[in-house]
């Protein structure tokens, strides 16, 4: 099998090859663009047995694409928006992957285009309706108690949350702790990705709260965080490459 893929963030584009490398080593990726025109050129010169597409590009949106030429291909689509809009996909016989993509999804979307008999085209109106959807929203704010009172903290004050046991602990920017509520797993699913990342199971970290950073063992990543902690912050095995992606964007 044979894959396009259109992108127009590098670091996203190299991490779905990667991914794509592991999920299915017989599949060779015939190119890439990171916008409309190229796109077009690529699809049409290449003929791919699949095109993996993400909706905003550098010059346009993705529609503009099939628009200008026929797209016969499965089209996966790599979208961060809500769940409306992944609704809106499955009624219309397209899959997607949502970001961030992690391995198991492109396992199962790689098998889902398998078994797919026919080729088919997909209506650009469809995709004019998706862009109009709004894009995700994330949490702004998290409610904490603190001396008997209670007190609202803006994710912009937030500098890392910590597990520990059967709790989280959010700490802030000036350094003051607070337990949350809800699992480490429920939280980092209600951050935003560009501002927050989860480098192990005990650790969701802010950008900003990166005081310095070593290499470590195993081609991981050690951090100094400000505010300090006791614990070692260590970017784990497993989230190494995506921590440097997402550090590079």
């Amino acid at each position: 099998m044979t894959a396009y893929i259109v992108e127009d963030e590098v670091p996203a584009a190299q991490g779905l090859v990667r991914l794509l490398e592991q999920a299915d080593p017989g599949l060779r990726v015939l190119g890439m663009a990171d916008n409309v025109e190229d796109a077009v050129r690529g699809i049409t010169a290449l003929d791919p047995d699949l095109i993996f597409m993400d909706i905003h590009l550098g010059d346009d949106l993705c529609f503009r694409i099939f628009e200008r030429t026929v797209v016969e291909a499965p089209v996966i689509f790599t979208t961060a928006f809500d769940q409306y809009a992944i609704q809106a996909f499955q009624a219309n016989g397209i899959d997607y992957l949502l970001k961030p993509i992690a391995l198991p999804a492109v396992q199962q979307a790689l098998a889902k285009v398998q078994k797919m008999q026919r080729r088919f085209r997909i209506d650009p109106g469809i995709l004019r309706e998706l862009v109009d959807l709004k894009p995700p929203t994330y949490r702004e704010r998290f409610m904490v108690a603190s001396g008997g009172q209670i007190r609202s903290v803006a994710v912009d004050q937030v500098a890392y949350f910590q597990s520990e046991g059967r709790y989280v602990k959010l700490v802030s920017t000036d350094n003051h702790r607070y337990i949350v509520d809800g699992t480490m797993d429920r939280i980092h699913a209600e951050l935003d990705p560009r501002r927050f990342f989860r480098i192990n199971r005990q650790f969701v970290i802010s950008f900003p709260a990166i005081r310095s950073m070593v290499s470590y063992s195993k081609s991981r990543v050690k951090l100094v965080l400000n505010p300090p902690t006791e614990d070692d912050t260590i970017v784990s095995v497993e989230r190494s490459a995506e921590f440097k992606e997402w550090l590079d964007r």
